[in-house]
């Protein structure tokens, strides 16, 4: 990302804000992080100077007044202003500070050489006067572009091939990518992400014409994948029915949205990533007043999803974490430890996925996975646990950056969110 834009560019993005027109996404955050300087070396120089004259008229108004008073007295009548010239530049300095309300010329020295060597200077009068200069324009156009940004309407281009992401609140995985790409795709969230000024609010309650107004708002047609986040942080792993940032219904009328505004369009179907568990559900059934059900059970699934609709890939983080689980393993007996909370919540479900994805085995060693209702129980086993043969399963930043200094760096541990980042990457690379 450009860390400097030089005068020409600045104008342009500026004029881009102003026509409402899309502005290079890279070049968003070297926009707004520009500034004038007060004055410039030269500049500083002369105020310097400046500085020094003025405390002598300063020294002889004030301080001395009896000298100043001579002085007047001495000196021609023409350094005594008319009215009306005293009047217009009282009018000047009103503009830039206080006026002097004095008619003789003495009294108006001071004001006269600061600005004209340059505290503010005689291009800030004319920027005071006349607000049409290209440094107003960029100012202005850097107000205009921190309130679209606040209020999710701004307008940004991205390089062909980025990733639209459709977030929650908090998606660490998306935060993530980010982070480590800002040019990486617009987060498209009902609030304004913390981690970046590229985004678009999008409320899935603003229904079909919201989801076209925020794509207006970027290039979606130059896009490679829209990658939608319907997890929650503190349950990417073996997460329950019902512990989803979005259920899966309402996934598939996102989907749907995105497939229709396509078509609207005339684009090809772009890919769609959903980063979410395939075996949650939403189901739908009829039933009559006696409660005896009529028809099939209508069951949605982010599997059923990816079935169903033409490019959609399901990135589940359970069955990535699974699967470098059996890796890590190699054929070896797989147990899992827990609390006696942790293990009745996660067990069964653990040995459910693994079966699901295949596991065999094929040696009489065992491996120990860990894993909790918390990461707090499993910090715990981990400092009490010296045997390289217990694989801690972590979710939690804090928890991940505390143990890996000192007890995760001569074994091994899968730290889900990273494992994530690194499959989307590979995905949207």
């Amino acid at each position: 990302m450009d860390d400097f834009l030089s005068k020409k560019k600045l104008i342009q993005v500026a004029e881009q804000v102003q026509a409402g027109n899309r502005i290079e996404a890279r070049f968003a955050k070297p926009f707004l992080a520009h500034q004038f300087p007060e004055t410039s070396p030269v500049g500083k120089a002369m105020l310097r100077l400046a500085g020094w004259i003025s405390l002598f008229f300063a020294s002889v108004l004030v301080i001395f007044p009896e000298v100043g008073e001579w002085l007047i007295a001495v000196l021609p009548e023409v350094f005594l202003l008319p009215e009306r010239l005293a009047k217009a530049l009282d009018y000047v300095w009103g503009l830039l500070g206080k006026q002097v309300k004095k008619q003789h010329l003495m009294y108006h020295l001071p004001n006269i050489i600061i600005y004209s060597f340059g505290v503010v200077g005689l291009r800030q009068l004319w920027r005071k006067l006349n607000k049409n200069n290209w440094k107003d324009l960029i100012e202005d156009s850097q107000k205009k572009l921190r309130s679209q940004i606040e209020n999710g309407t701004a307008r940004f281009s991205f390089q062909p091939g980025f990733s639209l992401l459709f977030v929650g609140d908090g998606d660490q995985v998306a935060k993530s990518l980010v982070t480590d790409d800002p040019t990486i795709g617009p987060s498209l969230s009902s609030q304004r992400p913390g981690y970046s000024p590229l985004w678009g609010k999008y409320v899935s309650a603003d229904g079909d014409a919201g989801m076209e107004r925020v794509l207006d708002q970027i290039n979606c047609e130059d896009a490679g994948e829209y990658v939608l986040f319907p997890v929650v942080d503190d349950q990417l792993f073996l997460p329950g029915q019902q512990e989803y940032d979005i259920p899966p219904h309402r996934v598939e009328i996102a989907v749907r949205r995105i497939r229709s505004f396509e078509q609207e369009q005339g684009w090809t179907p772009k890919r769609i990533v959903i980063v979410g568990d395939k075996v949650q559900t939403s189901r739908f059934v009829t039933t009559s007043q006696g409660g005896e059900s009529f028809e099939q059970s209508d069951d949605v699934s982010l599997q059923t999803l990816g079935q169903d609709y033409e490019n959609v890939i399901v990135a589940d983080p359970t069955d990535i974490t699974i699967q470098r689980i059996i890796d890590i393993a190699d054929g070896r007996k797989i147990l899992f430890r827990a609390s006696q909370k942790g293990a009745e919540k996660y067990s069964s479900r653990f040995f459910e996925r693994l079966a699901m994805l295949g596991y065999e085995q094929t040696q009489d060693a065992t491996l120990t996975v860990g894993y909790d209702i918390t990461d707090l129980e499993t910090e715990h086993q981990i400092v009490s646990r010296t045997s390289d043969l217990y694989l801690p399963v972590i979710l939690s930043r804090d928890v991940f950056d505390l143990l890996s200094k000192r007890y995760l760096k001569d074994r091994n541990y899968i730290f889900v969110p990273r494992l994530v980042k690194e499959t989307l990457q590979e995905l949207v690379k």
